[in-house]
């Protein structure tokens, strides 16, 4: 099949001090044989399954964290009781004007009579005078 990789940095030989490394040091960026491996793993949808199955484990471990640090957040500031001390006072709120105007029951008779088919919606119209004071 395809020869074995060669390492991208290839020591020629031991080099006897730290400066003189980079005489003998060769960098081999990209080789013939990646690009041909590269067009094989593309023609036959290898390519694309890893870049798939990449892209997915990378949003799992993105979903895993934001859940942690979501968890972390919770327990640092008590996020979720406050949120949830907060909703139910809304609730008991909405309760308390929904008490005070009768919204509920007109809701219903409207919804009633319009499953009805039959509308029993009145619209008032107001007129509003000003009368000049005549001194």
């Amino acid at each position: 099949m395809w020869p074995s990789t060669s390492p991208r940095f290839t020591i020629t030989t031991p080099y006897p001090h730290p400066r003189a490394a980079s005489s003998f040091l060769q960098v081999k960026a990209f080789q013939r044989g990646d690009f041909d491996r590269l067009a094989d793993n593309v023609k036959s949808g290898k390519a694309w399954r890893d870049a798939w199955r990449s892209a997915n484990d990378g949003f799992e471990q993105f979903v895993f964290e934001a859940k942690k640090t979501a968890e972390r957040i919770d327990r640092q500031y008590a996020v979720s009781r406050r949120f949830s001390s907060a909703a139910s006072s809304a609730a008991d709120r909405a309760r308390e004007i929904d008490r005070e105007f009768g919204i509920t029951p007109r809701v219903r008779t409207v919804s009633a009579d319009f499953s009805r088919n039959f509308p029993k919606v009145i619209i008032l119209h107001f007129t509003i005078s000003i009368e000049e004071a005549t001194s």
